[in-house]
């Protein structure tokens, strides 16, 4: 046979052979309830088919070099046979180890490196799967013609591609499932009568002091400080996490990570995990959300609950989708098809990373004025200033909304510390263009009558970080500048307006405030608490002064809500406690980011987080800190050993009397379970 025959049958074996591996990548995505479209399976058979079909080429045209020695000249007698089961090896073999080393570096070892022997073990499994693939292959091709095998394979092909139209027909996106449910009518509960309308926006990777509310200088918000004036502003508000997924859980379900569990890359909300939509839905509002990350989806399971329910989709390079984004060598495709780009300075468009804000607020307006008088809540997801930074021209005067040059992690893993200021400024520049569109939104709901009647929150999922602790970007760190996020809350009449809290809250305690505005019961399991009744009463005496130990002693300081953030991400193992006037971070050794094991800061006279209380026994407060770091460490193993085990305020498990007394110290367990 010649070498161009070779080639042909080795390329039909790994078009297939690439395809089939692709098609099992869907089912396995299916099966794990991550498949909110259907154009997975077309792309999956075009994708993995190709490279497939290019690496068996390689191994059809390697069949020809093989010498005649003995254990192969049996082989060679039907050469189109060796050629198409070295074809459909070579294919699968590379293919099939680079999507399980991924897989089971992200789904079971939570991004932290796989160990030796199940790399081992991963490999040698691989292995004896091309040899059986190479015999099997054969024995079926040396069994018929090789003009038969050829149109046998295509035949294959083109069935898994008419499975995949089949399925891109029979499966609807979410989006086009969400928008059907923004002219719902819903009549008004007589128990809603009373009650308000609540907007809750979510701006993604916003930190406290990018705000003028917050202490920025200058004059850079706005809108938003305007809005902040109308509302009551918690100062001191702590994120559950510094990632997406996971803190957008514990803002939704009122629990901390190890409670909701959706806290890894490969972690989905479990549906028996109760949301706050689903509360809202069950108590008579109409609900919805607009989401524009797809750490938030459908595919993560955080589309319970809601009436509609949109994922505001980028427009995926090559024309993927929500799943196709899920499929390992999409991921690939995409990273390089940023990082060459950023490498070569091409310019982007910003819709090809999220939906911008004003798409996202046109949809909101939709929702909005389709509810007609239905009692409504609706969620906004804001993903500016996420990178990658845009630059704005229209700050000087010139030129489009959005600049066509940015700066993103994806090509930029690790700046130079250098790099600090000129990205700080460009994010200070999305957060700028942000308040301009803010404005516009706030102005569309006094001009329809609904702002003075509406309970709007405005918060954040995570922070940032420019190089305050030697790094950049977030999910890798618990210092403030990842997890201090603003939270107002304006409430109908503006009643409360100028209300400055000083004291902490918590991204567990936003779900139950609104439940509690609405006349609403919070969900047993819920962690959190409202946080209007304490924002609104008489402010709680400050510990008087006197000799150090005794100032210190109330660590917590009156008021003050213990905040428990955690982090499972990119390998960044972290927990920590944060009491108003301290905060305890550990981390697991060996992470990516080198932290220290145990660090304490004292957040009233370093609030940058800059000395370590732990390894210098330097402190205001004398002999009282030896034993602090113990003593909130026990209350950290507390609070998340009763969450992981499902013991929170509602639940049945059974607790020692030590735990519980810490769970009620904290906030963490209420009512009769402390008595």
């Amino acid at each position: 046979m010649s070498r161009a025959g070779a080639l042909v049958h080795g390329a039909v074996s790994g078009l297939l052979a690439g395809a089939g591996l692709g098609a099992a990548e869907v089912a396995w995505m299916a099966a794990q309830g991550g498949l909110s479209d259907g154009l997975a399976l077309l792309y999956a058979a075009g994708l993995y088919g190709g490279i497939g079909s290019l690496l068996g080429a390689i191994g059809g045209l390697s069949s020809t070099l093989v010498p005649g020695w003995g254990p192969v000249e049996g082989w060679r007698r039907h050469p189109e046979a060796f050629a198409g089961s070295m074809g459909a090896a070579t294919a699968l073999s590379p293919l099939l180890l680079f999507v399980l080393f991924y897989l089971v570096n992200k789904d079971v070892f939570a991004e932290q490196g796989i160990p030796a022997p199940a790399k081992l073990a991963i490999l040698g499994g691989v292995v004896a799967m091309a040899l059986l693939e190479v015999l099997v292959v054969r024995n079926l091709r040396a069994s018929v013609s090789a003009r038969t095998a050829l149109i046998a394979n295509f035949l294959a092909f083109d069935a898994l591609l008419a499975l995949g139209v089949g399925v891109l027909f029979s499966v609807p996106s979410s989006a086009d499932r969400g928008r059907e449910g923004f002219t719902l009518a819903r009549p008004v509960a007589p128990a809603l009568a009373d009650k308000p309308n609540v907007l809750m926006i979510v701006v993604d990777t916003l930190r406290a002091d990018a705000l003028g509310t917050y202490g920025h200088p200058g004059n850079p918000t706005p809108a938003i400080d305007a809005l902040a004036a109308d509302s009551v502003v918690f100062e001191q508000h702590v994120a559950a996490a510094s990632w997406t997924r996971s803190s957008f859980a514990s803002l939704f379900t009122s629990r901390i990570p190890s409670s909701h569990v959706a806290d890894k890359k490969a972690s989905r909300l479990a549906d028996e995990v109760v949301m706050l939509s689903e509360v809202l839905q069950a108590g008579g509002v109409k609900t919805g959300n607009l989401a524009n990350n797809i750490n938030v989806t459908g595919s993560f399971n955080f589309d319970q609950g809601y009436d509609a329910f949109v994922y505001e989709a980028p427009v995926y390079p090559f024309g993927a989708t929500e799943s196709v984004f899920g499929l390992t060598l999409y991921k690939v495709v995409h990273k390089l098809h940023e990082r060459i780009g950023g490498k070569l300075g091409l310019s982007k468009d910003v819709a090809t990373f999220y939906q911008p804000a004003e798409v996202v607020f046109e949809d909101a307006k939709a929702f909005i004025d389709g509810s007609k008088d239905a009692r409504w809540y609706l969620g906004l997801h804001l993903m500016e200033p996420h990178d990658p930074y845009f630059d704005h021209p229209y700050l000087t005067g010139d030129g489009p909304e959005y600049g066509k040059q940015a700066y993103g992690r994806a090509e930029h893993e690790a700046p130079a510390a250098d790099e600090a200021t000129a990205l700080a400024a460009l994010y200070a520049g999305e957060v700028q263009h942000l308040d301009r569109k803010i404005a516009a939104f706030v102005q569309y709901l006094k001009e329809t009558g609904r702002y003075d009647d509406t309970l709007i929150v405005l918060t954040a999922d995570h922070g940032e970080e420019f190089g305050e602790h030697g790094g950049f970007w977030h999910g890798t760190t618990l210092y403030d500048e990842q997890i201090h996020i603003p939270l107002f809350v304006k409430l109908p009449a503006q009643r409360g307006a100028g209300t400055r809290v000083s004291w902490q809250s918590r991204a567990i305690d936003v779900a139950p405030t609104i439940t509690t505005a609405l006349g609403l019961s919070a969900d047993a399991a819920w962690m959190g608490k409202d946080l209007l009744g304490d924002a609104l009463a008489p402010a709680p005496a400050e510990v008087p002064s006197g000799t150090p130990d005794a100032a210190c002693a109330a660590y917590s300081k009156p008021g003050h809500r213990v905040a428990i953030s955690e982090e499972d991400f990119e390998g960044n193992v972290l927990r920590a406690v944060r009491t108003g006037a301290f905060k305890l971070i550990e981390a697991e050794p060996g992470g990516p980011r080198g932290l220290p094991e145990v660090e304490l800061f004292d957040l009233v006279v370093d609030a940058a987080e800059t000395k370590n209380l732990a390894t210098s026994g330097e402190s205001r407060c004398g002999t009282f800190l030896s034993d602090l770091p113990v003593s909130l460490s026990a209350d950290l193993d507390a609070a998340i050993a009763a969450a992981a085990s499902g013991a929170t305020s509602g639940g049945e498990q059974s607790l020692s009397p030590a735990d519980r007394a810490r769970l009620c110290s904290l906030g963490y367990m209420s009512g009769k379970d402390c008595e």
